[in-house]
């Protein structure tokens, strides 16, 4: 299967295998772009027509936040508005909120009148889709830095669920050559098991990949870039209900987008076991180092798995990142 400017997709992995992509048009993708001087204000960005670029108040000099919603999602969400506001809060950025809505939604009212048979097939159309939205990204890019004078370097793609799979497609497809990619809880379903490159976000897919793990149903808690953080253990967090898994799912974006304009670090220790960090047995920075999940996790040259406490309420971000005193008592009752 081929698509002009995007080239060929193949079955040759085992994770690409069962159905294949939608079309570039079936999954409409679209590039909304928000600068300094139009904050709130989109301006639509064509990989077809190179004018939308030129015209835009796109600046190569400026870093560039590329944020990629998941499952069922949409740009406008306000969950991805927000980050895009704190982001413009913080720094002189072009901040491109991606949407691929359509091709997203595990209800699509197109697919589902060309084939009804698609209804229990939509995840895994939506999870083959990340690959043809990964590549437009990496198009998009590479227009970004031929036409605007931007760099792959100072790129930062920012994706929840299969929004940040789809970030590791647009990281595989350029080689590696972003400067960051975070994944808030990378999807789970539909990967497990798969240690192919070209199956999921690694890290291998940019400079520095972050990866912030929240819920074991909805989420691939296994690690997968430089630094993986796991609040509460990347399970239960205490901010939700207990067993309510679209919420742990969910939170990581909260979490992200506080730590942008957050005096408090989200102090997260060198860790591989949650039981171990409720023990007190790896509450020291130690040789490796300490992080800071979120947005400044790439201040720290640690590497490996972190551990670290939340709120039950916002703020999300403890001074100590220890376990609040409710823990327990979130799910004992």
């Amino acid at each position: 299967m081929c698509f002009p400017s995007i080239g060929c997709f193949t079955d040759e992995l085992s994770c690409h295998q069962g159905c294949a992509p939608e079309t570039p048009e079936q999954i409409n993708t679209r590039f909304f772009l928000y600068t300094p001087e139009l904050p709130d204000t989109l301006q639509a960005l064509s990989l077809s027509d190179v004018s939308s670029i030129r015209n835009s108040n796109f600046r190569g000099n400026r870093p560039t936040k590329f944020i990629i919603h998941g499952l069922n999602g949409n740009a406008m969400q306000s969950k991805f508005l927000e980050m895009k506001d704190a982001l413009l809060s913080i720094g002189n950025f072009n901040v491109i909120l991606v949407d691929w809505g359509d091709g997203a939604d595990l209800i699509n009212l197109q697919r589902i009148i060309a084939d009804v048979t698609s209804i229990p097939h939509s995840y895994a159309i939506a999870r083959q889709n990340t690959r043809v939205v990964g590549r437009q990204i990496g198009e998009l890019s590479k227009k970004l830095v031929s036409l605007a004078g931007s760099s792959y370097s100072s790129m930062h793609l920012i994706g929840h669920s299969l929004g940040a799979h789809t970030a590791g497609y647009a990281g595989e497809y350029l080689s590696g050559v972003y400067g960051r990619i975070t994944g808030l809880d990378p999807a789970g379903p539909g990967y497990e098991g798969f240690s192919q490159t070209g199956c999921l976000l690694e890290k291998s897919d940019a400079r520095f990949v972050d990866v912030i793990h929240t819920d074991t149903v909805f989420g691939y808690n296994t690690e997968v870039g430089h630094q993986d953080f796991f609040p509460s253990g990347g399970q239960h967090q205490v901010s939700c209900l207990p067993f309510d898994h679209i919420c742990y799912h969910l939170r990581v974006v909260d979490f992200f987008t506080e730590s942008i304009t957050s005096s408090c670090s989200f102090r997260a220790y060198p860790c591989n076991s949650w039981l171990r960090f409720l023990q007190r047995k790896c509450r020291k920075c130690g040789d490796s180092g300490c992080s800071r999940m979120g947005y400044f996790a790439d201040l720290s040259p640690a590497r490996g798995s972190f551990m670290l406490g939340t709120s039950v309420n916002e703020p999300y971000c403890r001074q100590d990142s220890g376990v609040p005193p409710s823990f327990w008592g979130r799910f004992l009752g």
